[in-house]
This record gives C-alpha cells, sequence and structure tokens, in this order.
C-alpha cells in the first residue's frame, strides 16, 4: 500500500478512536506520571497499534529490533528533555515513553501514532545506508509524537467540519436543493475539508523535519543525514511515474523539504558532508575480481582507476584508499566538472590543481595501455562521477 493511503488510514482510524477514548472512561494509568490529557492520548495510541497490529506482521529478529530501539531511545531521551518551538502542534517536550515496531512491509515509510508509537518499515531499514540515516528518520517521527501532530490535525478536522460540512448540510437541507444541487455542495464541502486539513499536514511534515534536526544536533548522530535520506528519497521518487496529487498531498514535495532542510543545515553553520553519513554515496575501494592484491577505486558502477603495486607510491590497496579519501573530501567540498585536468606531462589527474591520480608505469602495464591513455580515462571516469552526482543533486 502507498505511504500516503497508510497514513491516510492511521489518520481516520485516529479520529474515529478519539470520539470513542473521549466518551469512555479511563482505564487506570500505566504511567502516573503523566497528566490526565497524556493518558488519554496514550491510551488512544494503544487502541491504534491494536488495530495496527491485526493487520500487519512485525518484525522480531533480535538484531534488527535492538538497532531501531537503541537508536530511538537515544533520540527519545533528547526529546524527553529538549525544549522545542513547534510551527504546528504544541512545543515540546512531550513526557512520552516512546515504543518502537518493525513492520515487515517492503515499502520505504515510517509513521507515529498519538502517544509515542513509532513504527518502522522493514523496507525504510533495507534503504537507510547508516545508522545516521535511520536516526534521522526516527528523529521525525519523535517529533510528530512530541508536538502532538495527530491529536492537532484532528481537531483541526473537526474544526473543518463543523464550520465547513455542516453548514453546508443545512444549507442543502433547510433549502430543500435539488438532489443533484445538494450532491455537489457536498461534494465540494467534503473537497475543501480534504484540502484543509492536507495543507495542515504538510505544515506538520515540516516541523517534524526541523524538529528532528534539532534532537540531532544534540544527539551522537549527524544531523545531515535527514538531508541526504531525503535527496535519496527524492531520486528514487523520480525514477517512478510523477503524480500531482493536488488537494490530496498530505507531505510537500520532496525536493521542497529537501531545500528547507538544506537552508536550516547552512543557518545552524552545520558542514554539508554527505559522504560522512552515507556509505551509499561514498567513492569506494574494491578487490578487483580474480586478481589477489590488486583494489580498483570506484563510484556506484563507475570504475574510476586501478592502481598497481609500486615500490614508491605503496601498495595496490594503499594507493586507492588514499585516491578514495581525496576524492570523497572533494565532492563534499563541491568540486565542479572543470576543475578536474590533466597535468602538464599528461601522466596526472590534477583536481583544483592538486595530483590526486599519478599514473606509474606498473599502472600503464597493469592496464595494458600507455600512461597518456590511463590517465585521460582516469579523467573522464571522475567527470562522469561528478555528473552523476550532480544529477542526483539536482532532481
Amino acid at each position: 500500500m502507498h505511504k500516503l493511503w497508510k497514513r491516510l488510514l492511521v489518520f481516520a482510524l485516529g479520529v474515529v478512536l478519539a470520539e470513542y477514548a473521549i466518551a469512555q472512561e479511563q482505564e487506570p494509568p500505566a504511567q502516573p506520571e503523566l497528566s490526565p490529557r497524556d493518558r488519554q492520548e496514550v491510551e488512544l495510541g494503544r487502541k491504534v497499534v491494536a488495530e495496527i497490529e491485526k493487520h500487519y506482521k512485525f518484525i522480531t529478529e533480535p538484531a534488527i529490533v535492538e538497532r531501531v530501539n537503541r537508536i530511538g531511545q537515544t533520540l527519545a531521551e533528547i526529546a524527553r528533555r529538549l525544549r522545542t518551538e513547534a510551527r504546528y502542534g504544541e512545543s515540546g517536550p512531550a513526557p512520552f515513553e516512546y515504543t518502537f515496531y518493525v513492520i515487515d512491509e517492503k515499502d520505504v515509510n515510517a509513521f507515529s501514532v498519538p502517544g509515542g508509537f513509532i513504527f518502522v518499515n522493514k523496507g525504510l531499514l533495507d534503504f537507510v545506508s547508516s545508522d545516521d540515516e535511520l536516526a534521522a528518520v526516527l528523529a521525525h517521527e519523535i517529533a510528530h509524537a512530541s508536538h502532538r501532530h495527530v491529536m492537532q490535525l484532528i481537531r483541526e478536522d473537526e474544526k473543518v467540519q463543523r464550520s465547513v460540512l455542516l453548514p453546508a448540510l443545512l444549507v442543502g437541507v433547510l433549502g430543500r436543493m435539488r438532489s443533484d444541487d445538494f450532491a455537489g455542495l457536498m461534494t465540494g464541502a467534503h473537497l475543501y475539508r480534504i484540502a484543509r486539513v492536507n495543507r495542515f499536514s504538510q505544515e506538520a511534515e515540516t516541523d517534524a523535519d526541523l524538529t528532528a534536526l534539532e534532537y540531532l544536533r544534540h544527539s551522537p548522530y549527524n544531523p545531515v543525514a535527514l538531508l541526504v535520506f531525503m535527496e535519496r528519497l527524492a531520486a528514487e521518487e523520480r525514477k517512478r511515474p510523477q503524480i500531482d496529487w493536488g488537494i490530496f498531498r498530505t507531505h510537500p514535495v520532496t525536493r521542497e523539504r529537501v531545500e528547507t532542510l538544506r537552508r536550516a543545515l547552512q543557518e545552524y553553520g552545520i558542514p554539508i558532508r554527505r559522504r560522512e553519513v552515507s556509505p551509499a554515496l561514498q567513492v569506494r575501494v574494491d578487490q578487483k575480481e580474480a586478481t589477489e592484491g590488486v583494489y580498483t577505486v570506484r563510484y556506484e558502477h563507475i570504475e574510476i582507476f586501478t592502481p598497481a603495486d609500486d615500490p614508491e607510491q605503496g601498495t595496490s590497496r594503499e594507493r586507492a584508499e588514499r585516491i578514495a579519501h581525496l576524492l570523497n573530501e572533494l565532492l563534499d567540498d563541491g568540486i565542479q566538472l572543470y576543475e578536474v585536468q590533466l597535468s602538464a606531462d599528461k601522466h596526472a589527474v590534477l583536481l583544483r590543481g592538486r595530483e590526486v591520480v599519478r599514473i606509474t608505469p606498473h599502472d600503464a602495464i597493469l592496464a595494458g595501455k600507455s600512461a597518456e591513455e590511463l590517465a585521460l580515462a582516469t579523467r573522464e571516469a571522475i567527470r562522469r562521477v561528478l555528473w552523476s552526482d550532480t544529477v542526483r543533486l539536482n532532481f
């Protein structure tokens, strides 16, 4: 099921259960330190969890559960003590004890329900490339709970129903409108309700993104991971058919979220070094297949350079690791295509005037090319890496 419809299902269920919970006597509180209002919200969350458990299978593998809970509880402790200003909902902290669940679903999705109950799909765990990225997602969901977004959405929905749907119903009935006119009136009122509530939902998403950055800044995890996760998510979304959800959109456009996060990180003075938080974006070193002791520098599917052992420059692995490290630094510093050049003797590749790859006679023999040919091929491979990275960031 698309993550939009999952969220709509949880939201609709929340409305029904909220009305039910208000009408019922509350059970004895499991957490006496919570206020009556907090206990009501936790009880509502428990009822929603019970409904979700009826429809989904949960992952119980210890290593997976431990990872999510360890990272989640680290952030939960921060969320319980850190004062955060809400741009939508209510400013934190909220006193909830957070509980984390892993759903056996392939979709890249996570969501929270009132009272501090957080759900993560197995597909999301497969998608994130580091604990930093997972922490970013969990911080976002904790922010939804801490700022009581779902409860605020329920209140907003009730207001819209009272101010729009009820008057429309009265006008139709008391005005004795024709049935087709009445149907049109009610449809318009219902669409207005959807548009209003979904606008509030988008405001909640923006608030959760920026509040998550606050949690991450006070945690062992790198806040840049939230930006990187959103950029990777946007790149994946671009591969699928583009749909304009219009008034049915519950989230801001992902590229808009990316720009908001980028500006916030810059305002905080946090360097945006993507490869420090996401191994998926790193230039890496792999052992060359069927060739013992020979290592290749590559980025995704692009093979950049395979150095040979050299008595002066070191082993193949040592040289490859030095080159990969330099390339990752320069990529994070925003190097441009025109800054990738050949040296005057055409035996080396320079990046911003810095020699990154020097072709030795041993390299040329290993590749079966002349030093000039190998240097040129390496320069073009690095340019392809830059182009690929540029395309990914300019989705």
